[in-house]
C-alpha cells in the first residue's frame, strides 16, 4: 500500500476509533462503522484489520476488558452488573473470557486486587538510576482519566504507521502532567506517544514531544496496566524516602515494551521512569526542595 493511501485510510479510520473509544457499551453496527469511514461495508472490516492489526472485535474485547478489570477492582458493581457492561449476558462466557484475559477469574481478581494500598507490603518492583538517552515523541493529547487513553494509543500507532513513523522497533511512550489523587479528573492532561526520527515529518495531526536525555530512576513493572497505581505509590511511599535521589523538574513518563494486542495483560512490561536530578542527593537539597511533597501521578492504559 503506498505511503498516501496508508495516510488516507488512517484518515479514515480516525473517527471510527473515536466512536469505538466513546461508547464502550454498543454493539457497532457494520453499516454505521462503515458509513463513518466513508468505506464500502463490503470492505470495511479488511480494511480496519490492515489498518489495526487487529478486528474490530478484538479492538472492542480490549477496551471492555480493561473496563471490566477496572470496575472489579476499583468499584462494588456486581459481578452480574460488570458482565453486562462488558458485553456478556452469560456469566459463565465473561468468566472464561475474562479468565482467558487476565489468567484468573473474575472473582478472585477483585478478591486479590480490591483492597487498599498497604506501604508496609514488601516491595516486588525493581528500580536502577539508569542514563536517558533522550528521544522524539510524535505525540496525541489525552484530558481526562489517565484509565481511559488507550483509544489513543490506538489512533496514534495506525497515524504513525500511515506516515511510515512506526518502525518495529518503535517504542510506545505515556507522559501523564498530573497528579490523579489531587487534580480532577476533567483537568487530568496527558500523551500519547512513540520514538520517532528527530527529522520525522510528523505531518498535521500529531504534535512533536522530547525527552530530554538525564538521570531517570526506572521501576520494571509486569501486568495489567490498570494496576500500576500500587506500583506508583510504593515508588513514591516507601522507595523516594530511603533513596537519597531529587526528583527533576519534568513529569512521570512511561515506555510499554510489548504490544497489547498481542500480550496478556499479566504479562504485559512497562518501565516508569521519575526523572531525577543528577550529582545531587536528597540530604544536600535545599530545605524547600527537602520539603516538597511529591504525590504519585499514574496512567493505566
Amino acid at each position: 500500500m503506498k505511503p498516501e493511501t496508508r495516510i488516507q485510510y488512517a484518515q479514515r479510520m480516525e473517527p471510527v476509533l473515536r466512536w469505538l473509544a466513546s461508547h464502550p457499551d454498543a454493539d457497532p453496527q457494520l453499516y454505521q462503522l462503515a458509513d463513518l469511514a466513508c468505506l464500502s461495508p463490503y470492505h470495511f472490516h479488511r480494511v480496519y484489520r490492515a489498518m489495526m492489526g487487529e478486528t474490530v472485535n478484538a479492538t472492542v474485547q480490549r477496551l471492555r476488558m480493561h473496563r471490566a478489570a477496572i470496575a472489579l477492582a476499583g468499584t462494588e458493581a456486581s459481578l452480574r452488573d460488570v458482565a453486562l457492561r462488558a458485553g456478556y449476558e452469560s456469566d459463565a462466557a465473561f468468566n472464561r473470557a475474562f479468565g482467558a484475559a487476565f489468567g484468573i477469574p473474575p472473582g478472585r481478581y477483585r478478591a486479590a486486587r480490591s483492597g487498599p494500598f498497604n506501604p508496609q507490603e514488601p516491595g516486588m518492583y525493581p528500580i536502577t538510576i539508569e542514563t536517558f538517552p533522550g528521544t522524539v515523541l510524535a505525540t496525541l493529547p489525552h484530558r481526562g482519566s489517565y484509565q481511559e487513553i488507550g483509544p489513543v494509543f490506538t489512533r496514534i500507532f495506525m497515524l504513525a504507521a500511515s506516515r511510515g513513523l512506526a518502525s518495529p522497533d518503535a517504542i510506545g511512550f505515556g507522559v501523564y502532567f498530573s497528579d490523579p489523587e489531587q487534580v480532577p479528573v476533567a483537568q487530568l492532561r496527558s500523551l500519547a506517544g512513540l520514538s520517532v526520527a528527530p527529522d520525522a515529518d510528523l505531518g498535521e495531526e500529531l504534535e512533536r514531544f522530547e525527552i530530554p536525555a538525564g538521570r531517570c530512576a526506572m521501576l520494571t513493572y509486569t501486568g495489567p496496566y490498570n494496576e500500576m497505581s500500587k506500583a506508583y505509590n510504593w515508588m513514591f511511599s516507601e522507595w523516594l524516602p530511603s533513596s537519597r535521589v531529587v526528583p527533576a523538574n519534568f513529569p512521570m513518563f512511561e515506555q510499554y515494551v510489548n504490544d497489547p494486542r498481542t500480550t496478556p495483560p499479566a504479562q504485559l512490561q512497562t518501565r516508569i521512569c521519575l526523572p531525577v536530578k543528577s550529582g545531587r542527593r536528597r540530604s544536600e537539597a535545599s530545605p524547600d526542595q527537602a520539603q516538597t511533597r511529591l504525590t504519585c501521578q499514574y496512567k493505566t492504559a
